[in-house]
């Protein structure tokens, strides 16, 4: 049994919960298309802890994630999503999921998302790293179209500061991932909404969102940002 919402609006609607819980209820194929950015594993947490998410001074604090839950995470994601998983992750989780995707789907393309403000390497014994890779995914056995034509996989927007959450996405970016890979009157959903970048990116844009937030102070940041009448065109 689906729990009530913890927001709803009439494109919005947010679950506080495991994402397990609310994705196991959903319909094969039940949305247009899943942007996601999942919890850190257990084998990025030093990664984590130097540079990804760089440019934002919070602590990142970390849930129990292991590679055998990103992997079931995506499956589920492949299985409700009609036809696009996108999926910021670690470069070498990206990679190893483009050689080998999870069941249900297919590998597309890595793209990059190009920081303008990357944080510099702290330990200062090597480059800073100044880009985060986006894993596109397919439902399999499903023809992929999208709305960007030869377009390339590279963004180039800043590092969000102060967004609440310490691994933000820019808005600017995620819109345009909606705008993309969905239709108006779509539907995105995000079983790891954080401080709910493809939410408000899907109402923004005419599209209807589901989400699934585990901490309930990033839901009420949700809740508050998606309950704005004025639309949010920043980038956080």
């Amino acid at each position: 049994m689906t729990p009530k919402p913890y927001y709803q609006d009439d494109f919005v609607t947010l679950y506080h919960g495991d994402y397990k819980e609310i994705a196991e209820s959903m319909p094969d194929a039940s949305a247009d298309c899943v942007i996601t950015d999942p919890p850190y594993t257990d084998r990025t947490h030093t990664k984590a802890k130097t540079n990804k998410g760089a440019g934002n001074s919070q602590a990142i604090e970390f849930a129990p994630f292991s590679d055998d839950d990103l992997t079931h995470a995506l499956m589920q994601c492949g299985r409700i999503s009609k036809r696009w998983v996108i999926a910021s992750l670690d470069y070498a989780h990206a990679f190893s999921l483009d050689a080998n995707p999870p069941e249900g789907l297919r590998s597309m393309r890595v793209g990059v998302w190009v920081k303008t403000n990357p944080m510099p390497q702290i330990t200062g014994d090597r480059p800073g790293q100044g880009w985060e890779a986006i894993l596109f995914m397919h439902r399999a056995g499903v023809r992929s179209t999208w709305n960007g034509g030869g377009r390339s996989g590279v963004w180039t927007f800043p590092v969000v500061q102060n967004a609440g959450h310490p691994t933000s996405k820019p808005l600017g970016m995620v819109s345009e991932w909606v705008r993309l890979f969905t239709d108006p009157g779509g539907t995105v959903f995000d079983p790891f909404a954080g401080s709910g970048t493809t939410l408000r990116a899907a109402k923004n844009t005419g599209r209807r969102a589901i989400g699934v937030e585990l901490e309930e102070r990033y839901c009420e940041i949700i809740a508050q940002r998606c309950s704005q009448e004025v639309l949010d065109f920043g980038i956080a």
